[in-house]
């Protein structure tokens, strides 16, 4: 039962690190754009635009190394 515990303990552990691998990237380069149009016809319209770009707090970390056998 304790093998069968610590195989989905190091399973799950393994399926986290991958779907983190996956998407970093993406995120790594996210863009976010927020915005507001108010009108009152016919005469003002007024639009507001935010637009935010995420910067990796540290994008400049060594790879990991493996350990060969």
């Amino acid at each position: 039962m304790t093998t069968t515990v610590k195989a989905l303990a190091n399973l799950s552990r393994r399926v986290a690190r991958k779907f983190h691998r996956l998407f970093s990237r993406i995120f790594r380069k996210a863009e976010m754009t927020f915005g507001l149009t108010i009108a009152i016809p016919p005469f003002v319209k007024m639009e507001i635009h935010f637009k935010k770009t995420f910067v990796p707090a540290n994008d400049n970390h060594r790879p990991r190394r493996r350990r060969s056998a």
